[in-house]
């Protein structure tokens, strides 16, 4: 998976791409279903000078990406204390159930695993065109945004 870190490192999103941070971050925030996903970069891309370019194009995926990662990261932390929570309760009698921190977070590193070898499968299919860029860009953002809303899913199925 170097592709994603040379991607992360040498691609990071330019000053110009920081778009309105405030409304970009505030959308994210309020989404609540994969209908979102991605408008924040289609909003960047439209109204930011050189938004149409390649560069400009993956410079507003991987900024709305950056979002929805820091989203993820604290969904993440409410799915392990819920899951903690659920332990708990089941602990005395039924123990055998009590793994469900366990479950999170082997299942938050398997997701981590197919996510980095499906955005890199999306990368790769473009060879050396420029369309690579944008469409590993694209995949990672998604994807951390589906993940996202699939741990506030997992943390709201009793509640």
């Amino acid at each position: 998976m170097r592709w994603l870190a040379a991607l992360g490192l040498v691609l990071a999103p330019p000053a110009q791409a920081e778009m309105h941070l405030a409304e970009l971050y505030q959308s994210i925030q309020a989404c609540d279903t994969t209908a979102c996903i991605g408008d924040a970069a289609s909003f960047c891309m439209e109204n930011q000078e050189g938004g149409q370019t390649t560069f400009g194009m993956m410079s507003c995926l991987l900024a709305e990406r950056d979002v929805w990662d820091e989203r993820l990261n604290k969904v993440y932390k409410e799915a392990r204390a819920f899951a903690k929570a659920m332990d708990q309760s089941d602990m005395d009698l039924f123990p055998e159930y009590a793994v469900r921190d366990e479950q999170v977070l082997a299942a938050q590193r398997a997701w981590i695993a197919f996510r980095d070898a499906n955005c890199a499968m999306e990368y790769g299919v473009w060879g050396a065109g420029s369309f690579r860029q944008i469409a590993g860009a694209d995949c990672v953002m998604r994807m951390t945004a589906e993940r996202t809303l699939d741990l506030i899913a997992y943390t709201e199925t009793l509640r």
